[in-house]
């Protein structure tokens, strides 16, 4: 009688590892890359969410709201990759008072750089009227990531009557442009 043994040996065991260990090297900088980039549009995404929740609520409740970065939750203040605050602002002084009612505090737990607002006259609050305009604003935010890629960048461009937009890749290098066509800087 004969006993074949069906599997493999030590050696070949050792060396499927290698080639496996070898294609995952190869593939891990593209699933990052990935990552970082989806990373980047969801922080975009929930500012855009932000910005259109403001515009409506101005316009359902017939009041001016304010968008601004808050890292409390509670008032204006902070950094914007802290988080965002939406509220009712009836005398438009931008801060939550007794007649005002925070809408919502938006946080950016996936945010990995830094988030800014350039806009015209540095002012680093948006209002929207009831008729759902900002109040004489227009500007930018734009998201860094930590290790300054400029293919990771993103930006937010908010005119005057409250219309968002993305910024998007224009001559295929990789790199968003911003409104003028220059390539996003962090």
């Amino acid at each position: 009688m004969r006993h074949t043994i069906h599997g493999l040996s030590l050696i070949e065991s050792l060396f499927v590892l290698l080639i496996l260990s070898i294609l995952i090297s190869i593939a891990l900088p593209g699933f990052n890359e990935i990552i970082a980039s989806k990373k980047s549009d969801i922080v975009i995404g929930q500012l855009q969410q932000a910005v259109e929740l403001g515009k409506v609520t101005a316009i359902t409740n017939t009041d001016t709201v304010t968008l601004c970065k808050s890292d409390s939750g509670q008032q204006c203040g902070g950094k914007w990759q802290d988080g965002v605050i939406v509220f009712t602002d009836k005398n438009r002084d931008r801060k939550v008072n007794q007649e005002d009612r925070l809408i919502r505090y938006i946080t950016f737990p996936e945010i990995d750089g830094t988030l800014s607002w350039r806009a015209f006259q540095n002012r680093q609050y948006l209002q929207f009227t009831p008729q759902g305009f900002t109040r004489y604003q227009n500007g930018s935010f734009v998201f860094c990531p930590r290790n300054k890629k400029a293919e990771l960048a993103r930006q937010l461009v908010i005119n005057r009557t409250a219309r968002a937009r993305l910024t998007i890749d224009s001559d295929g290098d990789g790199i968003r442009e911003d409104s003028t066509g220059a390539p996003i800087r962090c």
